[in-house]
């Protein structure tokens, strides 16, 4: 079985082509701008004979992440599964990031920047080689996530740049940031994760592919503002 994935949640976009859960070929990217991931797709497809007819299946990853690059990824995937008519797998970012580490015995904690002095997170820990989650999908300061880990455990993702530092210091032993990782991109991940878990369940209906923002967009939020303005000023 061959996977394209695809992750446009976090700052550094990938592709990925996998075979059999194998990667064939990975592009990875510093912008996730449309017309970047195209040639990625085009990249990696390069690789196979046949192309996008030889691809059986695609994947994204849903979020938490970038709003904007959340939007661009299930769009280029959308736009791929109505032109082949092939199913596809949406992929929890978080556990993606997870999925990163070779098999530990600590728990994983992957920490994305969610701006507004928060990060995303979740945590996971292997049984042997199967990677499970032990909580859902949060936004919460870097103080909370100090608070709530209470025994060493492994870090990892692109909210270590800006909130690194602050963990590590206020958790001393607890944070571990020099893991066993594997060598293959956050894409790669993804696919590995759908090839693995969820091979015998893709999914066809695109009604079924939604993005998982954990909180309100600033859009969102104020909207809501200004309708709560609105009634305020009815009343």
């Amino acid at each position: 079985m061959i996977i394209l994935g695809l992750d446009a949640s976090t700052p550094k976009g990938s592709v990925a082509l996998l075979n059999g859960g194998s990667i064939i070929a990975e592009s990875i990217s510093s912008s996730t701008f449309a017309d970047q991931f195209l040639v990625m797709v085009d990249e990696v497809l390069a690789e196979i004979e046949g192309g996008l007819e030889r691809v059986d299946g695609f994947c994204v990853t849903t979020g938490p992440g970038s709003f904007t690059g959340l939007r661009v990824g299930v769009s280029l995937i959308k736009g791929l599964v109505l032109a082949t008519e092939k199913p596809f797998w949406g992929i929890n970012t978080l556990e993606a990031y997870a999925n990163l580490v070779k098999p530990a015995s600590q728990p994983i904690c992957p920490v994305l920047d969610a701006r507004k002095k928060e990060v995303y997170t979740a945590r996971f820990k292997y049984t042997g080689e199967t990677l499970s989650r032990e909580t859902p999908d949060q936004a919460v300061s870097p103080q909370e996530l100090c608070d709530q880990t209470q025994e060493p455990t492994i870090f990892l993702g692109g909210g270590l740049e800006p909130y690194g530092e602050t963990l590590s210091s206020q958790m001393g032993d607890r944070f571990i940031h020099q893991a066993q990782l594997k060598n293959q991109t956050v894409a790669a991940s993804a696919a590995q994760i759908a090839f693995t878990k969820f091979k015998a369940s893709p999914s066809f209906n695109l009604d079924d592919l939604a993005i998982h923002y954990v909180r309100k967009s600033e859009a969102e939020l104020n909207r809501n503002i200004s309708n709560q303005e609105v009634v305020k000023h009815g009343h």
